[in-house]
């Protein structure tokens, strides 16, 4: 159950991701001011350099996020070894 949980989170990102490039691409035939900042807008989110390193940062900011969440959750990974390599149990 937890897979289809976690299909389900991942689908539903992508379609509401897909929603906002749409958005932004049908203010682009807008009349008027709106019209002219959705092309501005169209423009720099489609230009090859601007829209890689968006994406990349983007990435990058939801990788720490969600690990961030994770590690809060499940608390620290922090592992003690022996000198065996063995991790120690600690009560806590």
């Amino acid at each position: 159950m937890h897979a289809r949980k976690q299909i389900a989170l991942g689908a539903g990102l992508i379609v509401i991701f897909f929603l906002g490039l749409g958005a932004v691409a049908a203010t682009a035939f807008l009349p008027g001011y709106a019209g002219e900042f959705g092309q501005a807008c169209l423009s720099l989110i489609t230009s090859p350099f601007l829209m890689e390193s968006a994406i990349f940062f983007l990435s990058l900011t939801l990788l720490f996020a969600i690990n961030g969440w994770r590690r809060q959750r499940e608390g620290s990974d922090w592992v003690k070894l022996d000198e065996k390599g063995m991790p120690i149990k600690e009560d806590s």
